[in-house]
């Protein structure tokens, strides 16, 4: 149940706390003073659609808190659990805050949260049903989740099974258009794709050749110029030039010379022992530099061979990638399209297959949802009878309606309406064209009661659920809640005087104006608060002794029906 609600800088209100009652809670005040930022407020707290225009005027955040007991809520704190949530004492602390900036953050007992996972949250805590509920009920599209919520898990089982097949079918009917498309594109695509792949099959890439090709060009182009270096180091360091001799001869004979005298110091051994070692290292650099000269066989149509092969890398990669890798890459995907290209008939002729089989498997999935509806829809019916007769509308007839539709669809193949005969001896007539306001609204009303142990919520708030109504009727709408407040925690936004006086907690919410601001209070009143509040809504802000005492009579009144209940 609500137990505290905190509101801060939205719209009238500046700060705000109120604490509600278990039992019947009722909120009235004059029009326009506020009634509507109350619910809004719970709203926002639940999850709501959250718009920055709702931020008190001057004030750059505004939040909302609503601390709800949930230790009696073993799905809630199953939730919670699940949510990292420390539910300390079986209570929770709900929390919204706003700001103009865009912010929107959410917490759960200090815990930031995702909206998702609020809504989940709160959705097990409690059912607000606002003015716009009506219209919901006077939608013909909208039935079908009424009943479908009505019928719970194995509903929501079935409605579940329907959408995954509706889902299978779809994909494969998008996979068999996309193949069944225009055959002069196949063929133009088909050309395209042959050409593309012939044409980079033919040029046999490989891996890092383009590199290895640029080298070797380089190296072709500078042939002339390689050739005389080597011949000319091949010439100083092997064989000798002219009259001189080569370095290695000279290196050989400086070592026999130093040889010579080595045996006068260890100086000259040493020295003569590092000059045969160069010596060794020249002679080895000239084989190095013969084996480089036999190499030096520069054919001239080689060139124009390696430069042809780079034009044509250079121009694939123009065309189909950056590198040869790329090109590589592009063509082995082209090949694997045109393979599919290739194989479409055959695919076409299966996916068709699977298009019939999906489809059987969809239908039958509606076929069961089907069944279970007109079950429940039996069974929907009478129970709201039973709730309307309670309301006052005892001879009313009211059916749940299914009717086929031709084409299954991601929710099955039923059309759902709520028909309804108020009155003895007329026939059944679709809700939205015959239904009074006040009709609606016990419509509605019973449909809150059922859904109460179907959802099991804790709390349920009514927005002027009583549109319409008045007299009589009142009292016995007042009474239907009273007998749900016995359940579950309920808040009420009204203006008749036979709910209010019903309450467990009155609350009053007012709005008072200075020369600078206008502010919106809520307090809950005694009673004799209550009383003048009572007369204020029988008389319309009389005061008068015998408005008084209608008013305390009412409330006494009251006081007995409740416990009859």
């Amino acid at each position: 149940m609500l137990l505290e609600l905190t509101i801060t800088n939205i719209a009238l209100i500046e700060s705000l706390r109120i604490e509600f009652a278990q039992g019947f809670n009722v909120l009235t005040g004059e029009t326009g003073a506020g009634k509507s930022i109350v619910v809004d407020s719970v709203n926002l707290a639940l999850g709501g659609r959250a718009d920055r225009e709702i931020i008190r005027t001057g004030a750059e955040k505004a939040s909302v808190q609503a601390l709800f007991d949930i230790s009696g809520n073993a799905r809630a704190l199953e939730l919670a659990e699940a949510l990292g949530i420390d539910a300390e004492d079986g209570m929770i602390a709900v929390r919204r805050e706003l700001s103009r900036s865009g912010r929107n953050v959410c917490r759960v007992s200090g815990v930031i949260v995702p909206l998702n996972a609020l809504k989940q949250l709160t959705s097990l805590l409690m059912d607000v049903h606002g003015q716009h509920e009506h219209q919901a009920l006077l939608n013909p599209a909208r039935h079908l989740g009424f009943l479908d919520a009505f019928g719970g898990a194995a509903h929501a089982e079935a409605a579940a099974a329907v959408a995954q097949r509706y889902a299978e079918r779809s994909r494969i009917a998008g996979t068999l258009k996309k193949l069944l498309k225009d055959v002069s594109e196949k063929e133009r695509l088909h050309d395209t794709l042959s050409f593309q792949v012939q044409e980079i099959a033919a040029a046999k890439l490989k891996p890092g050749e383009e590199d290895k090709l640029k080298k070797k060009l380089a190296v072709l182009e500078n042939a002339e110029k390689i050739r005389t270096g080597v011949e000319t180091a091949y010439a100083l360091v092997y064989q000798g030039e002219g009259r001189s001799v080569s370095a290695q001869e000279a290196l050989l004979r400086a070592a026999d010379s130093m040889d010579g005298i080595s045996g006068i110091g260890e100086k000259y051994a040493a020295l003569a022992g590092r000059l045969r070692e160069i010596y060794y290292a020249a002679q080895d650099a000239g084989y190095e530099l013969q084996a480089m000269m036999d190499d030096l066989d520069f054919e001239p149509e080689l060139i124009d061979r390696v430069a042809g092969r780079l034009d044509l890398i250079d121009r694939l990669e123009r065309k189909y990638g950056a590198t040869v890798e790329e090109v590589i890459a592009y063509g082995a995907e082209a090949s694997h399209r045109l393979e599919e290209l290739n194989r479409s008939d055959e695919s076409v002729s299966e996916l068709k297959k699977q298009y019939r089989e999906a489809d059987a498997r969809l239908r039958e999935a509606c076929a069961a949802l089907t069944e279970l509806r007109r079950s429940s829809a039996a069974a929907l019916a009478s129970e709201i009878c039973r709730q309307l007769a309670d309301l006052g509308m005892a001879k009313t007839r009211f059916e749940v309606r299914v009717d086929p539709e031709p084409k299954p669809t991601a929710s099955g193949m039923d059309r759902v309406e709520f028909m309804i005969s108020p009155n003895p001896g007329e026939p059944l007539r679709p809700l939205a064209s015959i239904a009074s306001g006040g009709e609606i609204s016990r419509v509605m009303l019973a449909l809150k009661a059922i859904s109460m142990d179907s959802e099991g919520v804790d709390a349920m708030v009514f927005d002027e659920i009583d549109t319409g109504v008045s007299g009589r009727m009142a009292q016995v709408v007042g009474e239907k809640m009273c007998l749900i407040a016995k359940a579950r925690q309920v808040l009420c936004i009204t203006h008749l005087p036979q709910i209010a006086a019903l309450g467990d907690a009155h609350f009053l919410v007012e709005k008072v104006s200075d020369e600078h601001r206008t502010q919106t209070f809520v307090r809950r009143l005694d009673r004799d608060g209550r009383i003048h509040e009572l007369s204020r809504l029988v008389g319309g802000g009389s005061d008068s002794e015998s408005s008084l005492s209608h008013a305390a009579h009412m409330l006494d009144d009251a006081a007995k029906t409740k416990a009859a209940l």
